[in-house]
């Protein structure tokens, strides 16, 4: 197989932004390095002379999607504080954790992915837009009301 070099560094300029998307949109970094490896494979296989980030991401968006209809990928995993910290830091950041993770999950997929792209280290909304299939304008509206929902459910939480 003929070596691309054009495609090693789109991949290599894209890979962090695109581990932080998966890891935020499927909250479990093994899963995410699990999707990551996916994307790249089935990008080179069906893209091979493209380099467009908004098509990546939109990829790795459906090989999620695709894991979650096969209930491959589980929804939000637990994860653990740093050890380093005293018991009343730690259930204090388990509890906030948890409120997160059950707020994050009563968000439609579409609501968390959209609110996972536009906080992957800083994807425009431009490229949203275009990895969605959606306008700009469009993205804009559902992501300020995705966060206003996601605030209303971390509010009724704590209440």
């Amino acid at each position: 197989m003929k070596h691309n070099t054009a495609l090693t560094d789109f991949f290599e300029n894209n890979r962090k932004k695109l581990f932080a998307y998966l890891i935020k949109l499927s909250g479990n970094p093994h899963e995410a390095e699990d999707i990551f490896q996916d994307t790249f494979i089935r990008y080179a296989e069906n893209y091979p002379n493209q380099q467009n980030p908004s098509l990546l991401f939109t990829v790795a968006k459906n090989i999620f999607l695709d894991g979650r209809r096969k209930n491959r990928f589980s929804e939000m995993p637990e994860t653990d504080p740093a050890d380093e910290n005293t018991p009343e830091k730690i259930l204090i950041c388990r509890q906030a954790q948890n409120r997160l993770k059950d707020a994050m999950n009563s968000l439609s997929t579409d609501e968390r992915s959209l609110l996972s792209m536009a906080g992957a280290e800083g994807l425009r909304y431009e490229e949203i837009a275009e990895a969605a299939g959606i306008s700009v304008a469009n993205v804009k509206v559902k992501i300020h009301r995705a966060r206003q929902r996601l605030r209303l459910l971390l509010e009724e939480k704590d209440a």
